[in-house]
């Protein structure tokens, strides 16, 4: 064998090590990119469940109610600093708002986002406008804009009616036993 094709075959050798190692780095990355989604999902799930969250959100229809007191809105507007009855929501909110920039930078991809938070995040959004909409007119329409862009997400997300359950892929046989007693007629919707 001359010495060409000794160099040659070195060469191609070189080469495909080199892309196997390019193909591993590829590989390595996404499976990073996934622990990181699934960390930043896991800690929001986490915190969303905290009793200080619960706490919030159980507090957000006591501020509402006294958001339709006109003192009550001109404290919000006037006051350097927020008032203690309303500073409960704002762990909430603060809270939703970083996952929105996390939504928005492209951390946690908006279809996982939306798959598993929709709901919950359309839900504290629509009770939160009225609280939201007098907190911006000191603030600005950049106050909590994280949050307003995945209640956004999640509001056309499921006008879109997703169904993410696998087309090709059985149903179990669902029976409610109580249909004929509570007057329910039909299949049970899967």
């Amino acid at each position: 064998m001359t010495a060409e094709k000794i160099t040659a075959f070195a060469s191609v050798g070189t080469l495909l090590v080199i892309a196997a190692t390019a193909l591993a780095a590829f590989v390595q990355l996404r499976h990073l990119r996934t622990s990181n989604v699934l960390m930043v999902l896991n800690d929001f799930r986490e915190a969303y469940e905290r009793p200080e969250m619960l706490a919030a959100r159980e507090a957000l229809p006591r501020v509402l109610s006294r958001l339709e007191d006109p003192a009550s809105r001109r404290q919000v507007a006037e006051a350097a600093d927020p008032p203690d009855w309303l500073r409960s929501v704002f762990p909430l909110f603060r809270l939703l708002e970083i996952l929105g920039a996390y939504t928005n930078r492209n951390v946690v991809p908006r279809d996982l986002l939306c798959d598993m938070w929709a709901p919950a995040v359309l839900s504290i959004w629509t009770e939160s406008v009225p609280l939201i909409a007098v907190l911006r007119r000191k603030a600005g329409p950049a106050l909590f804009e994280n949050f307003e862009m995945i209640a956004v997400l999640s509001q056309r997300w499921l006008d879109e009616n997703h169904e993410v359950y696998p087309r090709n892929l059985p149903r179990m046989n669902l029976v409610d036993p109580w249909a004929e007693e509570d007057s329910i007629s039909g299949p049970v919707a899967p």
